[in-house]
């Protein structure tokens, strides 16, 4: 059903057009610079071509046959090349409220997406290193934009993807050996496996790869605590590879050996790696739960590596691909977008090579595939481009897009899990849990544990993600962890705070049964506090659906930050307990409407709202 809103712009775009003789939309109304100068402002530039007048006298004229008020409309003004209109007060109020009420959790939602199917792919952590808060600006936007867009109407399919195999892989699991072996865990004395009998050795199977054996497979894995049994540790582990191979130019040979051996499904080689990889696996998994991220499909890279070799053996025999100096290329010069590299010299894949599996595998999954949107990083962009232009010439039909975004740092700087300077989630998290709950037991020492726990996992959440999402997504930015838990400004534990505070009006009231139909009467309420506040409300319907659009969570992390301060301004200046009765019940009804919507646009962000702070 269209919201209000609409029906007001619709109405109000209708009687321009009539003044004007030019087609006006409701998109083409905008908000006026200030509150004072109206509530919907129409700039006259289409009119005064058509008119053969300057702007600012094509307005004056639409303004005279604009005509009189009515019930929407209280008057119009031409200001310049505006011509600004202000709509009827009390019904406007009343309207909205009634809207944000019939609506619920479902305010500002749309069904433009509705009967199509979306996968939307992020969350992509690789196994065998920490997961780190440079991840965090992918996780907590992906999972916003899965509620955006299923707000939207769309049937969102999330799914994440993990490199499991690859170039991290090899280098994580060779060092481990070597430093197991050089740890002398799985032998008996400190002399090495060479010095006992023959006969043990011959019967022994080794890979080619480092001559590993099974045998020390299981004792290196039984060697390592189930404490650390964690991708902190792998990606501990791979940090010290990575400067060894930088320093030790010929430990890369090992490591292409070691990659090969995995790619061949060596099985002792492919014993280590399960496991292995499974620390990483559970520890996603214990993660994503905590953020609240729902994945209905974890697609793995070693799912598409074997087909992703097929594939560029089909390329080269239909010559889409060429052999260039041992590696294999898709020349895309013709498009500007140079040569896409999709199998390396030594014969081992790329991201590019499992990346044209793994789309056809997503098709073959989700035949009704309407959208296949991949949220990564916006360094990516070029590599991206020259993905999709090489599906196409495979026939791959799948409409596919790249949203990308700039990463995060912290006052430390930025990180590297080849550097080994990163800062892992679980110790970032830590330390805002630590610094919430100390802020919470302070104001409210009264509390029992569970209720402070909770509470200040709420606050830490709202800290974390609104911090994130807040900021355009194209820009590169410090997160300022003090900042983004403070109570005030432009931060979510602000917005957390306005609706607890709205919720703890009505508490006080006796939490009354309002609102659903025309009683309590809010036509009544006239302050221009109370109409910027209602305006606000009402303007999410365009905000929300301009997000969905570009899929930009911050135009609601803004949203939500200016009608908190209009709710804030609202009941700081306008009585309401202490109001007459029909004031007072209506501006409850207010009151109750403000606090659903602004819980709405949290929701829509990932983050919950706790009972006080």
């Amino acid at each position: 059903m269209p919201s209000f809103w609409l029906h007001v712009k619709s109405h109000v775009a209708q009687r321009l057009t009539s003044a004007s003789g030019v087609k006006v939309t409701p998109d083409d109304l905008v908000a006026p610079p200030r509150p004072e100068l109206g509530d919907l402002a129409f700039g006259c530039f289409k009119v005064a071509k058509t008119l053969g007048k300057n702007p600012a006298e094509a307005a004056k004229d639409v303004v005279a046959k604009f005509g009189s008020a009515d019930h929407l409309v209280a008057s119009a003004s031409a200001d310049g090349p505006f011509v600004n209109v202000t709509l009827n007060t009390g019904e406007f109020i009343h309207r909205v409220i009634r809207d944000v009420e019939a609506a619920g959790a479902a305010y500002g939602s749309t069904d433009a997406g509705k009967g199509k199917a979306l996968m939307l792919e992020y969350a992509q952590p690789n196994t065998h290193k920490e997961m780190h808060v440079g991840h965090l600006r992918n996780l907590v936007l992906g999972a916003s934009l899965v509620k955006i867009l299923s707000h939207a109407g769309w049937k969102v399919i999330p799914a994440s993807y993990h490199g499991d195999v690859g170039a991290h892989v090899a280098k994580c699991l060779w060092w481990f050996v070597e430093k197991s072996r050089d740890n002398g865990v799985g032998t008996t004395s400190p002399e090495s496996e060479t010095k006992k009998s023959k006969k043990k050795i011959v019967d022994e199977k080794r890979s080619a790869a480092m001559g590993l054996s099974e045998k020390e497979v299981d004792a290196f894995l039984a060697a390592v605590p189930r404490e650390k049994k964690t991708g902190k540790y792998l990606g501990e582990i791979y940090t010290q590879a990575s400067r060894e191979v930088e320093t030790h130019e010929e430990n890369k040979h090992t490591v292409s050996a070691v990659q090969k051996a995995l790619e061949s499904h060596d099985p002792i080689w492919n014993k280590l790696w399960l496991e292995t990889r499974r620390w990483s696996l559970d520890e996603f998994t214990e993660l994503f739960d905590e953020l609240g991220i729902k994945i209905e499909r974890q697609y793995l890279e070693s799912e598409v590596v074997d087909e992703g070799q097929k594939i560029v053996d089909q390329l080269l025999t239909k010559g889409v691909a060429k052999v260039s100096e041992g590696a294999v290329i898709v020349d895309l010069e013709g498009k500007k977008l140079g040569m896409f590299l999709i199998r390396k010299s030594d014969g081992t894949s790329l991201y590019a090579t499992k990346d044209l599996a793994l789309a056809y595998l997503k098709q073959r999954e989700y035949p009704k595939l309407g959208r296949s949107v991949l949220l990564v990083d916006g360094r990516q962009s070029l590599y991206f481009k020259q993905l999709f232009e090489t599906l196409k010439l495979m026939g791959y039909t799948v409409p596919t897009e790249h949203v990308g975004y700039e990463f995060v740092t912290l006052k430390s700087g930025a990180m590297s899990s080849r550097e080994g300077n990163i800062v892992t989630y679980q110790s970032f998290r830590d330390e805002v849990l630590k610094k919430t709950r100390e802020e919470t037991v302070k104001r409210h020492a009264d509390w029992n544990d569970g209720k402070v726990t909770y509470t200040s996992w709420a606050v830490a959440l709202a800290g974390m993600k609104f911090g994130m999402l807040r900021q355009d997504a194209d820009k590169v930015f410090m997160f300022d962890l003090d900042a983004a838990l403070s109570f005030e400004g432009q931060t979510g534990p602000y917005v957390q705070y306005t609706i607890v505070r709205l919720t703890s009006i009505l508490k006080k009231a006796g939490n009354p049964s309002l609102g659903g139909g025309d009683t309590p009467d809010c036509r009544i309420l006239k302050e221009p506090t109370e109409k910027a506040l209602v305006l606000s409300l009402a303007r999410f319907n365009d905000v929300f659906q301009r997000s969905a659009d570009d899929m930009r969570p911050n135009r609601i992390a803004e949203w939500c930050i200016e009608t908190s301060q209009l709710a804030n301004a609202f009941y700081r200046d306008v009585k309401v307990i202490g109001a007459s009765d029909a004031e007072r019940d209506a501006r409850l009804r207010l009151v109750s409407a403000a606090k659903d919507a602004l819980t709405v646009g949290l929701d829509l962000l990932g983050i919950p709202v706790p009972e006080e702070m």
